[in-house]
């Protein structure tokens, strides 16, 4: 395998592969790396309804395979099951990028589109139980579930669409946030509230989550009247925000106080020829499309990145 490119993408979900797509198409050398699988966490989605083109909905697995066969049409190079270690200038212009597996390659430019993994609930039992009921992914996690309740903590658009996901094997979903009402978007918190499945208990947090081996229960905490409830569950799927995976790179460039990426309106960070796009950075919203145009934004740009370079 070449170890020089113009082109490293670190991250191979919808962001790094549309971003692909672009810069195999301006016929610059372009490698793709992706520590899990094709998509990203898009591929674990079972239903995909918001995406313009797909009019009767898609499988998150099906549109992260489309995507990965559409940048490879162009000549991208993906590596599945590879990460990225390290991020550093060479002092010449280019990138040296550390590879899992003690590898390493040289870029011209590097586009970060790492995303962000979810954010873990810290009350007792969450580790002990995580893997054995306590779960980050409906879609994952809860054909294992048939016709028995289940508890969703959180209340955006993840919880709301992995929670309806649930009503298909659980018995009931007790669906658990500290607000008075769902603060995703207004289809979806309908959709959700008119199965019969699903319980709602508003204005509440987890304070522990019992089980032996395998859940078998949460304590939940009433914010207004502070009196506890011992609801028993067999599973809890946690859905309540997300953190940037910038670690690798918060020596290069600057992060607002969550950890997300600051760029301007053409993907650039603050050093010349790294790139950041998708949900690892500061956006007003997070959906599927805007995080594709990231990709093929920062594509473009670097595109005239390295045209200006040569001149």
């Amino acid at each position: 395998m070449s170890t020089n490119y113009d082109v490293v993408i670190i991250g191979g979900g919808p962001t790094g592969l549309a971003a692909a797509v672009y810069t195999g198409r301006a016929l610059l050398k372009t490698l793709v790396l992706e520590r899990q699988v094709p998509g990203g966490q898009i591929a674990l989605s079972a239903a995909i309804d918001n995406y313009p083109g797909f009019a009767d909905g898609v499988t998150g697995y099906e549109f992260a395979e489309a995507f990965l066969r559409h940048a490879q049409r162009f000549g991208a190079e993906v590596r599945i099951g590879v990460g990225a270690t390290s991020v550093a200038p060479n002092g010449d212009g280019t990138f040296k990028v550390g590879l899992s597996g003690d590898d390493r390659v040289t870029a011209k430019a590097v586009i970060l589109a790492m995303g962000r993994h979810p954010r873990r609930l810290e009350v007792p039992g969450y580790e002990k139980l995580f893997g054995n009921g306590v779960s980050v992914c409906a879609t994952c996690d809860g054909a294992f579930f048939r016709n028995v309740p289940v508890a969703v903590v959180g209340g955006g658009n993840s919880a709301v669409e992995e929670g309806h996901f649930l009503t298909r094997y659980a018995s009931e979903v007790v669906s658990i946030h500290r607000r008075d009402h769902f603060t995703a978007q207004k289809i979806l918190i309908e959709q959700y509230l008119n199965d019969p499945k699903v319980i709602p208990v508003w204005n509440s947090v987890v304070e522990a989550i019992h089980g032996d081996r395998e859940v078998e229960g949460v304590s939940v905490r009433n914010l207004e009247t502070d009196k506890v409830e011992e609801i028993p569950v067999k599973a809890v799927f946690v859905f309540i925000g997300w953190i940037p995976n910038s670690e690798l790179v918060k020596e290069l460039v600057d992060l607002d106080e969550q950890g997300r990426v600051l760029v301007n309106e053409l993907m650039e960070t603050k050093m010349p020829g790294l790139f950041a796009a998708g949900d690892l950075c500061v956006r007003p919203i997070y959906q599927l499309a805007n995080v594709v145009a990231d990709g093929v934004q920062a594509a473009v740009s670097i595109e005239k990145y390295l045209e200006n370079k040569k001149h």
